[in-house]
């Protein structure tokens, strides 16, 4: 059990890994009301310029803090690294925020989840869409069928990464560094939300562009228990303007375009998503393809959702937040469907080498 800081208290949070993300987090720590950024734990000695610049510590490791130093942690490390400083967080009984993926792995999620729940420690997963108010609109219209029922979603995230990207961690060009791991686990995270389960994957993915062991481009089928069939496109090698990022501009590092990567189709309209331009009948009747339809874009309000996660955060370390929005157990479900993604994946490549006659074709995919 952690110690309940106090509601009039600043919460005390250390940032762990501090490259694009973790620099954010760090950033936004040193100006909440509610926290007090105690330190940067980065074994770059360059962390130490950013440390100081920030007015906080700087520590080379977790184990080289000192006691009652902090509160809690934000882990922003690489994927692989989650588990082993998120266990060693929670032997010091430390609330954590563990930047998305969860983990590296299925495996490691699910020792992490567990784990926190045994402890009864506040873990929160950095799925920061959620608390954009537009993703709780789009669940809601979902939820109670507002437009008909929910048929279909298209979505395209494709965006070009420049070369500098994976400069800076070669991390990036192994088998978690891919778009699936690092982008598209945003979006299974909120298919999810709005969705719900999903019960048939189909997919492939190609490495032609960079070349590297990882994926840079996917195709994705998904059918979820109440009908929906989602397809999805994802590069981080096409230069587009078809991004959640680039629509809502809550990414400093990739430009704002206002153009929605999501299409949502029901029985009785459809709209755009993050932008929640709705299509209705014109005629404000069921509609179908003789009739003109109309347009009526959702207005709700802007947030940073990155602040407001970190609000969330004091409110569980504080004990007035009971439960996480994106609980480790929701981490744990957007990772299994990316790695369910995966193993569909690579059982579905085979090229035109491999076959001979149409017969051989209905072998493989028996």
């Amino acid at each position: 059990m952690h110690n309940v800081i106090n509601k009039t208290q600043a919460v005390r949070i250390a940032i762990m890994g501090a490259g694009l993300i973790g620099e954010r987090h760090a950033r936004l720590a040193e100006a909440h009301p509610d926290v007090e950024l105690a330190a940067i734990i980065d074994p770059d000695p360059k962390k130490s310029t950013l440390a100081a610049e920030l007015n906080c510590e700087h520590f080379n490791s977790l184990t080289d803090i000192a006691p009652n130093i902090c509160d809690a942690v934000v882990i922003a490390t690489p994927n692989s690294d989650h588990l082993k400083s998120g266990l060693q967080c929670l032997e010091m009984g430390l609330p954590c925020l563990i930047e998305k993926p969860i983990a590296d792995t299925v495996e490691n999620a699910e020792k992490l989840a567990v784990a926190f729940e045994n402890q009864n420690i506040p873990l929160l997963i950095g799925h920061h869409r959620r608390y954009h108010h537009f993703s709780t609109r789009a669940k809601d219209i979902i939820e109670k069928n507002k437009l008909g029922r929910p048929i279909l979603a298209s979505i395209i995230w494709a965006v070009r990464k420049p070369d500098s990207y994976f400069k800076q961690g070669v991390w990036r060009t192994k088998s978690d560094g891919g778009p699936l791991l690092i982008n598209f686990i945003h979006e299974a995270d909120l298919l999810l939300y709005i969705f719900g389960k999903v019960i048939n994957v189909q997919a492939t993915t190609s490495n032609r562009q960079r070349k590297q062991s990882v994926e840079d481009t996917a195709a994705i089928i998904l059918t979820f228990e109440t009908g929906v069939i989602a397809t999805v496109v994802l590069s981080d090698t096409a230069l587009t303007p078809w991004s959640f990022e680039g629509a809502c501009g809550e990414n400093p590092n990739i430009a704002e375009t206002g153009i929605s990567s999501w299409r949502i189709g029901c029985t009785e309209g459809a709209f755009d998503f993050p932008n929640l331009n709705i299509w209705t009948d014109s005629e404000n009747g069921i509609g179908d393809w003789s009739r003109k339809l109309k347009s009526q874009t959702q207005q709700v309000s802007q947030v940073d959702p990155l602040y407001d996660q970190l609000s969330h955060f004091v409110e569980l370390i504080r004990g007035t937040a009971k439960k996480p929005i994106c609980s480790g157990r929701d981490g744990l479900e957007a990772l299994r469907l990316v790695e369910w993604i995966k193993r569909s994946a690579d059982t579905s490549h085979f090229s035109n080498a491999d076959v001979t006659s149409p017969l051989d074709i209905k072998k493989r995919l028996a």
